[in-house]
């Protein structure tokens, strides 16, 4: 395909509106803030467009950022060059608006029928884009996908690459941190001397064994059965107020007290499941999430592959009785490769794992093929939402779908009313968990006579 330089363009000139306007102004100044920190190939905005053109299954993917001539390719699949002249670009419509823009035909919509990319051979004849909106009313570009064949946009794909445009604004706003911590003021002091607070007591909680485990069940949404429990983080003071991970975050993600605080999770989780096994109840599982850190060699102490086999051998409990949860945050941190090796080395030794809060981070389509895990569990803001947005309705039948097809469990979270219930069963979601089935209890309130 020819390349996108010089005057080789999507569509004839357009004059943008107000291009000397303040509102204007203030996208141009923003985008240098961004652009100046965001220099580079980005492998996570790479994988958002993979992920869009896996969703609306087309050959030709982007992320673009508009500045007063050019449009530029943050990111690109399926296309050649590295930008275009701004007022040749499909983007510089996108952006005049906070909705997604769509051109089913190109050779049939008068403004780009005339272009030598839709006329040529290889000439573009779909577009679908969204705006990339860093602020309200600013927005610097789009994520975009084109192919070489007329089309139409479903509703529930439009609504995932408006998630992935979201995805990838997230992702240029982290990486303006170096321009931010330029920036000192008082809310970042006082912000750093709130993370000072929280390690300091996540230190006091592990040396007076403050941290508890409370357990959400699983239930097995055809019957009512429950399959078994995650286990949560809390930490209960002296008098008797119980905290949640939101207070202690700092923490779980200082590498060393992370890696303590997940030890003894795993070494309260074992020693449940091995009290219950005792009693003779039948349990099902108890799934604990892990950290980044955990994976992470450290000097002195025994890999987590051989951490949760020892502590499980030990306590004389089967593989099925633990399950290991693990974000899509983690298995794109920076050891991704040792990470994966550890899962797959786990899931060979017979212990599940699970891709939580599955959707809600940068690329997680892209990532269902790449990554060492036996089940799915769906983010508990798309079960809410599911019920009054068929956006969120199709997207949790989407993924529901892929599971079932990529021969994945699925477990849906954050089920909290009898409506989003009867929603999941109709779709043939077979787990869930949430407040509408119990909350998190101590173990001591947990009530087996029923089962």
């Amino acid at each position: 395909m020819r390349q996108f330089v010089h005057s080789n363009a999507f569509c004839h000139a357009t004059v943008y509106p107000d291009r000397s306007g303040p509102v204007e102004a203030a996208r141009l100044k923003r985008l240098r803030e961004v652009s100046s920190v965001s220099s580079g190939p980005d492998p996570v905005l790479d994988a958002l467009v993979g992920a869009a053109c896996l969703a609306a299954d087309t050959p030709i993917g982007l992320i673009t950022l508009l500045d007063g001539e050019r449009q530029s390719f943050k990111s690109k699949q399926g296309i050649e060059g590295y930008g275009s002249p701004r007022a040749d670009a499909f983007c510089d419509h996108t952006i005049r608006s906070s909705r997604s823009f769509v051109v089913p035909d190109a050779a049939r919509d008068v403004r780009f029928a005339d272009n030598p990319f839709v006329t040529g051979r290889d000439g573009i004849r779909f577009y679908a884009g969204v705006p990339l909106e860093i602020e309200p009313g600013l927005r610097l570009g789009s994520l975009c996908v084109l192919d070489r064949v007329p089309r139409r946009l479903g509703a529930d794909v439009r609504g995932l690459l408006e998630r992935l445009a979201r995805c990838a604004v997230e992702r240029l706003l982290q990486t303006e941190d170096r321009y931010l911590l330029s920036q000192v003021d008082s809310g970042r002091l006082d912000r750093a001397k709130a993370d000072k607070a929280m390690l300091a007591l996540a230190e006091e909680a592990l040396a007076e064994n403050l941290f508890t485990l409370y357990y959400q069940p699983k239930i097995a949404l055809d019957t009512g059965r429950r399959i078994g429990f995650e286990a949560l983080l809390r930490l209960k003071k002296p008098d008797g107020s119980v905290l949640s991970p939101a207070s202690f975050a700092a923490a779980l993600i200082e590498p060393t007290l992370s890696r303590r605080i997940g030890k003894h999770v795993l070494r309260c989780a074992v020693a449940q499941a091995r009290a219950w096994q005792a009693a003779g109840i039948e349990f099902g599982h108890i799934a604990i999430n892990v950290s980044s850190s955990q994976f992470a060699p450290s000097p002195g102490s025994p890999g987590l592959v051989d951490e949760i086999l020892g502590a499980t051998r030990s306590a004389g409990l089967s593989p099925k009785h633990i399950q290991i949860e693990v974000t899509e945050g983690v298995m794109l941190s920076e050891q991704s490769g040792v990470i994966g090796r550890q899962l797959e080395a786990l899931r060979a030794a017979g212990f599940i794992v699970a891709f939580d809060d599955f959707g809600t981070g940068f690329a997680s389509l892209v990532h269902l093929k790449e990554f060492a895990y036996d089940q799915i569990k769906i983010d508990g803001s798309f079960v809410r939402a599911m019920t009054g947005s068929i956006t969120d309705h199709a997207i949790v039948k989407a993924i529901v779908d892929m599971a079932k097809a990529m021969g994945k469990q699925v477990v849906a979270e954050g089920v909290e009313t009898m409506a989003e219930l009867l929603a999941l069963q109709e779709l043939g979601c077979p787990y869930g968990q949430g407040f509408h089935f119990g909350r998190p209890a101590v173990a001591a309130d947990i009530r087996f006579a029923a089962d």
